[in-house]
């Protein structure tokens, strides 16, 4: 809010929400390493160059920021991060950092071929080869799905995207199987869907998360699975306020609200999982 850098956390004395404690002033997360961003940053720029409906003369000349982002990747290849959920004590190569790397590659690559620049199509290629190999470590025969990082074989909610970014085909069983593990580890009553299951730095998940749940949805719908899909979108809706509004988090077994409120990333999920069903139905032959 006041525009620092260096958003030291503190621990209050205050009581917080019904109890809660400690409640925290600053966040430590800035102090993270967060790889998958890199990724992101390449897919944001992709409709820049790739969508016809932009008109030319409005793209911007961001070649040497791709390419430099390519080089971020590649430098972070073999690192360990805090993952999407920002984990304080738990460095890992995680399934989802991966994920982006070889997306954002993916991106780079198609937008190498309307900038007519080798140079950055060969590098975004070998970094998705090696991505994609990565992501591949990731995967548990046990479970026959993909874990939350290499060498482990916890599930994650997150590595539902290998499904919705279409990672995996999802006509396959391989996409199939690995959405069947998500849910005998992680879904929860309603369609709703915990981050995780084992303990992190706050100890062991007691809320599910919402966007978890929408990508849930979409990835029923992505395989084919669209009844399904549209009745859990129905029940996670009935979550919201007397306004519409959804939370971060909510508790299976009372349906309460909790974590951050409104919250953004819930309502993006919303939207998504909307328009993936909408695209499906539109299709006579979805079934």
């Amino acid at each position: 809010i006041g525009g620092e850098k260096d958003l030291v956390e503190i621990e209050t004395k205050l009581k917080g929400y019904q109890g809660n404690q400690p409640v925290r002033v600053g966040n430590q997360a800035y102090e993270h390493i967060q790889n998958d961003v890199y990724g992101q940053v390449l897919l944001s720029l992709l409709p820049l160059y790739y969508d016809q409906r932009i008109i030319f003369t409005e793209r911007y000349d961001s070649g040497d920021l791709i390419h430099k982002t390519l080089g971020l990747i590649e430098k972070t290849m073999e690192q360990t991060d805090a993952g999407l959920w920002e984990f304080r004590n738990l460095s890992q190569h995680h399934c989802y950092t991966y994920l982006f790397h070889w997306a954002g590659s993916m991106a780079a690559e198609k937008i190498a071929v309307v900038l007519k620049d080798e140079k950055m199509g060969k590098l975004a290629q070998k970094l998705g080869k090696i991505a994609k190999a990565k992501i591949e470590q990731c995967y548990s025969a046990s479970k026959k799905g993909y874990s939350q990082a290499i060498g482990t074989d916890r599930m994650d909610a997150s590595c539902l995207q290998l499904i919705n970014m279409g990672y995996l085909d999802n006509n396959s069983d391989r996409a199939k199987e690995h959405l069947k593990a998500m849910e005998k580890d992680l879904k929860a009553s309603n369609g709703l869907f915990y981050r995780y299951k084992h303990q992190d730095d706050f100890g062991e998940p007691e809320t599910t998360f919402l966007i978890c749940a929408f990508w849930y949805v979409e990835a029923l719908a992505c395989v084919g699975r669209v009844d399904e899909a549209v009745e859990y979108f129905d029940n996670l809706v009935g979550y919201s306020n007397h306004v519409g509004l959804l939370s971060e988090d909510v508790n299976e077994h009372d349906g309460s609200m909790w974590g951050n409120f409104p919250q953004a990333y819930s309502h993006v999920g919303l939207l998504n999982a909307a328009h993936r069903i909408a695209k499906k139905l539109d299709k006579p032959d979805f079934r």
